[in-house]
């Protein structure tokens, strides 16, 4: 029997990694400014127009399965979060 090597352990994600969308805490934080601004200007149509450069400036990554899921997922959380602080900050001031 061939004496055991060290565990192989998986290394860090490479850039071919298609479940690693590359940029995301960066966009992350740049759509939830985005659609804190259009909520505070009092004009929700913005929210289609952030989401669609959004998934425009994706599109090209999303054909795996894993990306997709994940960017849907992150895509409305970051949603929900934004507009839910628009929501407390517009209570909290009237």
């Amino acid at each position: 029997m061939p004496p055991a090597g060290p565990p192989v352990l998986p290394g860090p994600p490479g850039p071919a990694d298609p479940e690693v969308l590359r940029g995301g805490a960066w966009i992350g934080a740049l759509e939830r400014a985005a659609v804190a601004g259009t909520l505070f200007a009092g004009w929700p149509q913005g929210l289609a127009v952030v989401l669609a450069v959004k998934g425009l400036g994706r599109y090209a990554q999303l054909k795996a399965p894993a990306a997709a899921e994940r960017f849907i997922i992150g895509t409305l959380a970051s949603v929900l979060w934004a507009a839910a602080c628009v929501g407390v900050a517009l209570l909290l001031r009237s």
